[in-house]
């Protein structure tokens, strides 16, 4: 089998199964084997699943052999369904949708999707965008590095970022961008929940299209001599200001 069979890395399954466990959410694996050390550290939670998974004991070599590569931190499951995020329809989310939401332009980099899920799921977001062209998909790499988020995370791949901005806007959501050319006052900007949080591609920021529809441009204020930030950084600079602003 291939590294995208597995889910992996202890955090992630543990979030998976505590997720399961608090909300009767469907498993996506049936199957797990871990050293033991990983089934030590894990065996609380385990037993609470009775009969729900078949757990086997396996050496760091085979985990090694069985998916090549990963850092899977002693312990594999066998994936038995995607992430159900790519597969759900938006439109019918929006219906009882809340703030904020997130959306991702064209972020390419496993890594920096991964910790920036993570992050967004830290500071309380629910909801998270990303187009179907030109970004990383939600890969085992993705789910890694994300350290369970996705089981409390609703991610959506959609097709038109424009046109859907344009009808979160018709929703009464407001748009938030940020450039270096940003000149909005952050106190001003609408309450957390009614907000749509854009954030862009590592190299190249934002589509113009997008930027465009935004109804506010902050700037994130930078006091040394280097003029960009890693976009995973960015995020939860932009995350916090907005959720943390005085009342």
């Amino acid at each position: 089998m291939s590294r995208q069979d597995y889910i992996y890395g202890r955090r992630n399954i543990r979030e998976i199964l505590e997720r399961h466990l608090e909300k009767g959410s469907e498993l996506s694996f049936q199957e797990i084997w871990l050293t033991s050390g990983a089934k030590k550290e894990l065996e609380e939670i385990l037993s609470e699943l009775g009969d729900k998974l078949l757990i086997k004991e396996a050496s760091p070599s085979k985990l090694d052999k069985m998916a090549p590569g990963v850092n899977h931190q002693g312990v594999l499951a066998l994936r038995i369904q995607l992430h159900q995020g790519d597969k759900k329809s938006f439109d019918s989310h929006l219906e009882n949708c809340k703030g904020p939401i997130l959306v991702l332009d064209r972020i390419q980099d496993p890594g920096n999707l991964g910790n920036i899920l993570r992050t967004a799921e830290c500071f309380g977001v629910e909801t998270v965008l990303i187009p179907d062209r030109d970004s990383s998909g939600i890969t085992p790499a993705v789910e890694k590095v994300a350290s369970g988020a996705l089981a409390y995370l609703n991610v959506f791949k959609v097709g038109n970022l424009a046109q859907i901005l344009e009808k979160l806007q018709k929703r009464n959501f407001w748009v938030v961008s940020t450039s270096d050319k940003g000149t909005e006052d952050w106190s001003k900007i609408p309450a957390w929940e009614e907000l749509v949080i854009l954030m862009g591609n590592e190299g190249e920021g934002l589509k113009r299209i997008l930027m465009e529809k935004s109804d506010f441009t902050v700037r994130i204020p930078l006091h040394g001599h280097i003029s960009s930030l890693n976009v995973t950084v960015a995020t939860g600079i932009v995350l916090d200001r907005l959720k943390n602003r005085p009342k």
